[in-house]
């Protein structure tokens, strides 16, 4: 199994990626990409060893290292802007469990480089070992850039976030890096925090950094009705990812958190663009239209999304999975300033979430995660296209195989990060949905295991 991934390098520790690795990756990453590049990590327990073999390596290729610390990935994206660098990178696994770790890799315009725009040609160097040589240099400035990211992110939220009545919100950071930074960001807006998972740990004691599973919501849920908290927030590993608890405990869909930040987003920029990904909720999609947005689908992952919207100028971007996008970020997926976004529409209005998203229209859906054979995920996907376009079914291919029915889809896509085909169908009609499932169900049997 490669590590060399759609959007990212990743893989197990040490099987898979270890120091030699990291090293051989460094070199490449300078050679691909030479000039001043910003290098960080998230808490897993690799996180320093992988950081400081990468870090030689493509010191060997004669570029300029800055060191920013353990960091949340946006961080990253935004020292490469802060500090003019020409690239960069983040160690991390994202919310993956923590066996495995990586490199999320940006360019000069802080944009996520995928296997088209360079993971591939960074591959090839990888594998014919030819690499740059020369004498590079590396200095340290984490402090600053916690300190300058702080105060950017406070920047952005402290004329709008209207802190009446002092919110109390949980913070379950999964003891990965969104933990060592946004306590700190409440507390400045006047907030009372309770912190949960906030210490960095590559253990994970508290759950998996996956904020997207239900099991990894439990211990925030009870923390906020044990503390009668306004809300909870559950980042993941890297801090692109985010779950959102409302009062009651409860945690509320990706899809209402965007149709949220859709519709507060259109009534200031009337006609805006905004990105989605093919698995994204009708929900979403019908806000867009019916605010007056321009709806644009882009495949599942951060480097495509955030390439769509630099490419668009779009506003604003959203993933099923809980990543949010901002223009003010870079195009970066900021979960920090995803959750903050949310606390700012509460309050302004003064409203508990519950009510701002009770009038979304309500879209009966599932997802889920079928385990595959790793070397049969994506030949299966495109035996399944030609099959059901042979059925006489209208199919969309955009990313993976979407089934489109008079009154729902049903989407089958290849993980790109894991051995796994993800599955999401949904429709507004409960009896659709029911046929829907049927033949969902009636795949999945042929998947191989």
């Amino acid at each position: 199994m490669s590590i060399f991934k759609a959007y990212d390098i990743r893989g197990i520790y040490s099987s898979e990626i270890d120091e030699r690795v990291a090293y051989l990756i460094g070199a490449a990453f300078g050679t691909l990409n030479p000039g001043k590049i910003a290098v960080g990590c998230d808490t897993r327990l690799s996180g320093p060893q992988l950081k400081e073999h990468f870090i030689n390596g493509v010191i060997s290729t004669g570029s300029e290292i800055i060191d920013i610390g353990v960091v949340t990935t946006p961080i990253v994206v935004f020292a490469i802007t802060h500090f003019n660098c020409d690239g960069g990178v983040n160690i991390t696994a994202s919310h993956n469990p923590k066996e495995y770790n990586g490199f999320k890799l940006f360019d000069a315009n802080a944009m996520p480089i995928s296997y088209e725009s360079g993971i591939g040609t960074l591959k090839e160097i990888f594998e014919r070992e030819n690499y740059r040589k020369g004498n590079g240099s590396s200095s340290t400035l984490a402090i600053k850039v916690k300190e300058d990211y702080i105060n950017f992110i406070l920047a952005l939220t402290l004329a709008r976030v209207k802190i009446g009545n002092r919110l109390s919100v949980v913070i379950d950071g999964s003891n990965g890096a969104a933990g060592l930074y946004a306590p700190e960001i409440y507390r400045r807006l006047g907030m009372t925090v309770n912190e949960l998972n906030c210490t960095a740990d590559g253990n994970f004691p508290g759950h998996d950094p996956d904020p997207s599973k239900e099991e990894n919501l439990l211990d925030a849920k009870s923390r906020v009705k044990e503390a009668g908290a306004d809300l909870g927030f559950v980042y993941d590993g890297d801090g692109d990812r985010l779950a959102v608890i409302d009062a009651d405990g409860k945690a509320i869909e990706s899809s209402r958190i965007f149709s949220l930040l859709v519709k507060h987003l259109l009534e200031e920029k009337p006609g805006a663009k905004i990105v989605h990904d093919a698995l994204m909720s009708g929900m979403a999609i019908d806000t867009i239209k019916k605010s007056g947005g321009s709806a644009i689908p882009c495949r599942v992952g951060h480097t495509y999304i955030a390439q769509k919207m630099m490419e668009e100028a779009a506003e604003l971007g959203g993933e099923l999975s809980g990543h949010y996008y901002f223009k003010e970020t870079f195009f970066a997926d900021d979960a920090i300033l995803a959750s903050l976004k949310v606390i700012e529409l509460i309050s302004q209005g003064g409203e508990r979430l519950s009510e701002l998203i009770k009038d979304f229209p309500d879209y009966v859906s599932e997802n889920i995660r079928i385990s595959v054979k790793e070397s049969e995920k994506f030949s299966f996907i495109a035996q399944l296209k030609v099959e059901l376009e042979k059925e006489g079914y209208v199919v969309d291919c955009l990313d993976g195989v979407k089934v489109v029915f008079e009154n729902g889809w049903a989407l089958f896509r290849a993980s790109n990060t894991e051995p796994k085909i993800s599955v999401a169908y949904e429709s507004r009609d409960k009896e659709e949905y029911n046929k829907i499932k049927n033949f969902v169900q009636s795949i999945i049997k042929k998947v191989p295991q």
